[in-house]
Parts: C-alpha cells; structure tokens; sequence
C-alpha cells in the first residue's frame, strides 16, 4: 500500500492498494464514498489524473498596472489596467509553472529582461489574454487580442 493523500490535520492518511477502486484509512476502514473537499498533496507528484468536469479559480489582482504576480493563487488571475502592464518576475517563481492573466484596459505589455514576447506583440486592447509560462530562465509570453461576439 502506497499513502496516496493526507486530509489537512483531519483524519488519518489514506491508503490505496493497485487494483482497488477503494481508499482505506490506517485504521483499515474502508472509504466507501468518493473522495472530496480539499485535498493536500504534500508537493507529491501525482501521475496520470483524468480530470472531468473541473473549473479554475480566478484570481483578481485589482486595478494596477504594476501587478504582483504570485501563482500559489492560482493560474488564472485577472487585472484591470490603466495606461499599461509592467510584467514582473512571479513572486513564487518555480520551473514549469504557468499564469493565464486576463486584462482589462488597454496599453502595452512590458517585462523584465526575462520576458520574451511571441511575434514581438506587446499591445493589449481593453480585453486580453497574456498566457505565461515560466521554464525557469525565460517568461514565455503571448498576447492575444481582438476577441469578438
């Protein structure tokens, strides 16, 4: 048996034996009912999910145009600009890790040395999707624009 997740403080680990659709806690009692609230997997890679049915948290960070980025509160956050976004460095920046920023009000995007824009496009109208992913050296960036009914 391999501990797969540990409930916040709650309850005991629970256990996952290959082959059993079932989850047993330590106290060996079975977990008859889906698994469900939230779950805390300790920084543990977890392999091959099948995700259905799920939706993403979004994040406001408010009216700026310099925003503080911080992934923790999840990939997708939103920023309503005035005259322009200064993109900074994440501030819990790690490899592999990516942010959906949706933007309110137009200007242009800027960055810190670090950021590389697609095709050089930096120019944001009053609504668009800056997609950023991060490999550990370099902001990956693109802007997308011009969406319409």
């Amino acid at each position: 048996m391999a501990t797969i997740v540990t409930r916040s403080g709650k309850g005991s680990p629970l256990t996952h034996t290959e082959g059993d659709a079932n989850f047993t806690n330590l106290n060996n009692a079975k977990v008859e009912t889906p698994l469900s609230g939230n779950f805390d997997c300790n920084d543990q890679i977890v392999l091959s999910p099948e995700l259905k049915d799920y939706k993403e948290t979004v994040y406001s960070l408010g009216s700026t145009d310099n925003p503080s980025i911080t992934v923790s509160n999840g990939n997708v956050q939103s920023v309503t600009i005035t005259s322009g976004l200064n993109l900074p460095a994440f501030n819990d920046a790690a490899t592999g890790q990516s942010v959906t920023l949706i933007v309110s009000g137009s200007g242009s995007a800027t960055g810190t040395g670090a950021y590389k824009f697609a095709g050089g496009n930096k120019t944001l109208t009053t609504s668009s999707v800056v997609s950023i992913f991060y490999d550990g050296t370099t902001y990956w960036t693109s802007v997308a624009t011009d969406f319409q009914s």
